[in-house]
């Protein structure tokens, strides 16, 4: 059996979003997949831990500053260089990115663990459904997304999604899909919150996977409860697909440029 050790790192200073779960996902998983998920909370620098993963959760954009301190003052990016996986959602990618836009408009620097920048964009709020991706063993996810930014990828990074419905990166590959989040080694960095790892247990499988050194897919779990729950909140949101879809809201132009 293997073992692993999850740090989520401070859970103050971010704001609930229902990812306080994420550790808990990670351990009921684990469990499934003859893994022995230890969590730990660290709360301030001098409880700071080696671990095999780390979480940073979002936070309002006031607070990115905060975050980006409080994990400077700790070993994180030492941890991460030596092949700890770390796991960033919503504004904790500002906090880990290598430079973020704050209220009044002035740009940060952040830790620089994800190859990312962060730039003001309109806003977007709605559910979210990721197209399945068999290069990742993911089928199509979902998740939430409330900001107001744009994540640009660099370094020849990957998104971490492509989208059916969502705003995602507000960027878009060469193919013309719409991107979410970035994978770039053992740093995972995505918008998507409330509750991650709960309802899309195979991106759990992912972390662990990427955790443990694992390189072939695991076998295939039922979870009937969580299918069916991602399944009605999936239909959902591709009946209101026209009010999701940032795409929408362009002029009718541009959105005519992204259809060709």
């Amino acid at each position: 059996m293997s073992r692993l050790v999850v740090a989520t790192l401070f859970p103050l200073a971010t704001v609930a979003a229902a990812d306080e779960a994420n550790a808990t996902a990670l351990v009921r998983r684990g469990a499934v997949r003859d893994i022995t998920v230890e969590t730990v909370t660290v709360d301030r620098a001098d409880s700071f831990v080696d671990a095999d993963v780390y979480l940073v959760g979002g936070t309002g954009r006031g607070g990115v500053g905060a975050l980006v301190e409080a994990l400077t003052s700790t070993d994180l990016a030492v941890r991460v260089a030596d092949g700890a996986l770390l796991l960033a959602v919503d504004a904790g990618l500002d906090a880990v990115s290598r430079s973020w836009v704050d209220a009044s408009g002035t740009r940060r620097q952040g830790l620089g663990l994800a190859p990312v920048t962060v730039e003001p964009a309109a806003e977007a709020t709605g559910t979210v459904v990721t197209r399945p991706d068999a290069t990742l063993s993911l089928p199509a996810l979902t998740g939430w997304e409330a900001n107001d930014l744009r994540t640009v990828r660099e370094d020849g990074a990957r998104a971490l999604f492509t989208l059916e419905i969502g705003a995602g990166n507000r960027t878009e590959d060469s193919s013309g899909d719409v991107t979410e989040g970035v994978l770039a080694g053992s740093v995972i960095g995505t918008r998507l919150h409330g509750p991650l790892l709960s309802l899309n247990p195979e991106l759990a499988d992912l972390v662990l996977a990427r955790a443990t050194g694992r390189t072939e897919p695991w076998p295939t779990l039922a979870s009937p409860s969580v299918e069916r729950a991602r399944t009605q909140r999936i239909a959902e949101a591709r009946r209101d697909a026209p009010r999701a879809d940032w795409r929408s809201r362009l002029p009718a132009r541009v959105a005519a440029r992204l259809h060709r």
